[in-house]
């Protein structure tokens, strides 16, 4: 299959991708009957802005995800909410896809001024644990860095410092957990949580079953993909696990797919089709640089590999966030036995072809 026989999705949310077009925040919708997507800002990131999801139920109204923690995006919400006829205080509870700022961030404001519970998946709960000494993740990111084989003039713009910590640290904490097939919602019984790891340990969708919806976090996106990446906090091989949680959604068919940012579409299966194969070039272009600069090292295999905006222009946390997607990458291949890791000088994963013609089988032919 080449590039141009990739499947198409078909995008169902055209004033968000006319907003998103025009680089402006969409409107307030009602999507269905008793479910609303209000877009809130993410301020100074690619992203532009999150899609929070408004649940009627009895009594009041239910948030999917949260939004950034700034006075805009927190604007944005109550403004929303108001144009639906609805104010933070009638909000019961936030429904957390993972554990990351943009979805979480706002939660702890939420539940201040409503009384609201916060819900998130056992595993992303668990990583929301800030108790630690500032100097020590400190210091255990700059490790990080260095086992990648960061130069040491490169360091200073990648390194998260204590006062950016700090910010970190006021991310609340849930006061309840929801696992894979829960239905976390009394009155709301048609909504099933699905958890889909990878983005995060603890990521989770939720499946409209009245309506044949898919409330997709940040797992499936209509035009990029989720991050993926190696980092302090995350171990294992998440790459591996996201595309079996990705694969694991074929034959879902929902009719319509409702994501954390950009736009609605529908063609889940056709995305699914596209992200392996995203990843299968990807995975084949970093086993290319190995096999071409034998021994280097995450940092220097990052550097020489395909980048939006290219690695000159991909700096500081963006230059962080792309190592840790590289080095995802090279932990898969090495679990899939095609690269073997050769570390030397205390630094991590400077691999080298287990034999040269072991290229892997594509995920979806």
């Amino acid at each position: 299959m080449t590039v141009t026989e990739l499947p198409r999705i078909t995008v169902t949310g055209h004033l968000q991708k006319e907003a998103w077009r025009v680089r402006e925040l969409p409107p307030v919708e009602l999507v269905r009957p008793g479910l609303w997507s209000i877009p809130v800002i993410f301020p100074n990131n690619p992203l532009r802005y999150v899609n929070v999801y408004v649940i009627e139920v009895p009594g009041g109204i239910v948030l999917v995800d949260a939004g950034w923690p700034v006075d805009e995006a927190w604007a944005n919400l109550n403004e929303g909410l108001q144009s639906i006829g609805f104010s933070i205080t009638d909000v019961e509870g936030v429904l957390v896809t993972h554990n990351h700022a943009d979805h979480l961030g706002l939660a702890g404001r939420i539940r201040d001024a409503s009384g609201a519970w916060i819900a998130m998946h056992e595993l992303d709960a668990r990583e929301v644990d800030f108790d630690v000494d500032p100097e020590i993740f400190k210091r255990a990111g700059e490790t990080w860095l260095i086992k990648s084989g960061v130069e040491e003039s490169d360091m200073p713009s990648l390194i998260i410092d204590a006062g950016q910590f700090v910010e970190f640290a006021k991310i609340p904490k849930a006061d309840r957990t929801i696992v894979d097939g829960e239905r976390p919602l009394p009155g709301a019984t048609h909504i099933r949580t699905l958890w889909t790891p990878g983005h995060s340990p603890g990521h989770v969708c939720f499946v409209d079953e009245k309506n044949n919806l898919l409330l997709s976090g940040d797992h499936v996106l209509p035009r990029i993909s989720p991050h993926i990446s190696v980092h302090p906090r995350e171990h294992g091989d998440p790459l591996g696990t996201y595309i079996d949680s990705l694969n694991a959604m074929l034959g879902m068919n929902p009719e319509e797919i409702l994501p954390a940012h950009e736009y609605r579409f529908s063609g889940l299966d056709e995305r699914i089709v596209q992200m392996n194969r995203h990843h299968e070039d990807r995975l084949t272009e970093v086993l290319a640089s190995i096999n071409e600069h034998p021994g280097a090292s995450t940092y220097e295999i990052s550097s020489k590999l395909t980048w939006s905006h290219g690695w000159e222009n991909t700096q500081g946390m963006l230059r962080r966030a792309a190592m840790g997607e590289t080095l995802a990458h090279i932990v898969h291949l090495d679990r899939r036995g095609l690269i073997r890791n050769q570390p030397r000088d205390g630094r991590m994963y400077q691999g080298e072809l287990v034999q040269t013609d072991a290229w892997f089988p594509a995920a979806i032919n």
